[in-house]
């Protein structure tokens, strides 16, 4: 059975409803990924990921399906890349806020925005707060990398500010999942250091402050991260990984009961 959202009818997705399956709003991004990547690098991780998630998650009697993705972002910070598509914060709330606002009219009780770009973060964690206050809706939001960070500690080649964009690990998912946009004799090694203990360069890596910076004044050409380490074995490896996690959260996901202390 498909899990594809779009390729149902009505009277399917109805049923799906009532059934309580699981939606999965992939919400990507359309933006610069250095000399080596295409500009389709977060949509397409993201929507993979989650089409796969879902395949695994039936494996074990849970019903998930998903839209197709939200394909650009908040993505201001590179805008001085040419190629580059940005929402503005309103946009971009307004258009996945009404996204959960249609499934939720329908029905649909666990739906799950799965980001695939750094930059929709904390917008997303705004918009669940936002949902839940101002509409009465529950959703769940999560980047996909964050399912499998321990996971991602281990597997990585590179050092901190290996993985931060166009890095290590998307660049490694990329040759696993869309190999023949991928140049890798593009790629290259372009860490960023930090200015300060209390930032991170690094998507596997916290800190505890946040600022805002465009990557124009951090990169020349788009990368922050250890390109060149990427393998295919090594994205295969980690596509694998994160699609278990992303699975095991599904099949607890559906047992959520939002009248309860979730």
């Amino acid at each position: 059975m498909t899990v594809q959202y779009s390729e149902l009818s009505w009277p399917q997705l109805k049923a799906a409803a009532e059934l309580g399956s699981i939606v999965i709003v992939p919400v990507g991004a359309t933006e610069q990924h250095g000399h080596h990547l295409p500009i389709e690098v977060d949509w397409r991780l993201c929507a993979t990921i989650a089409e796969a998630s879902c395949h695994a998650a039936a494996a074990h009697g849970v019903r998930a399906l998903v839209t197709p993705p939200i394909w650009t972002g908040f993505s201001p910070h590179h805008m001085e890349f040419s190629g580059s598509i940005t929402l503005s914060t309103t946009t971009f709330l307004g258009l996945v806020g009404d996204v959960a606002r249609s499934l939720w009219h329908h029905g649909f009780r666990h739906i799950l925005l799965l980001n695939g770009h750094g930059g929709n973060a904390n917008l997303l964690r705004s918009l669940v707060q936002q949902l839940r206050f101002e509409d009465s809706i529950r959703v769940a939001a999560a980047s996909y990398w964050d399912f499998a960070v321990p996971f991602i500690q281990n597997w990585r080649r590179s050092g901190p500010g290996g993985i931060n964009h166009a890095c290590e690990m998307e660049t490694a998912l990329m040759l696993a999942v869309r190999p023949e946009l991928v140049n890798m004799s593009l790629a290259r090694d372009a860490t960023w250091p930090p200015t300060s203990s209390y930032l991170s360069a690094d998507l596997a890596m916290g800190a505890p402050v946040t600022i805002a910076r465009s990557f124009a004044e951090i990169t020349s050409d788009g990368v922050v991260g250890a390109a060149a380490l990427a393998t295919v074995e090594g994205g295969e490896e980690l596509r694998d990984a994160i699609v278990e996690r992303v699975a095991a959260f599904l099949v607890e996901f559906a047992t959520w009961d939002w009248a309860s202390s979730v």
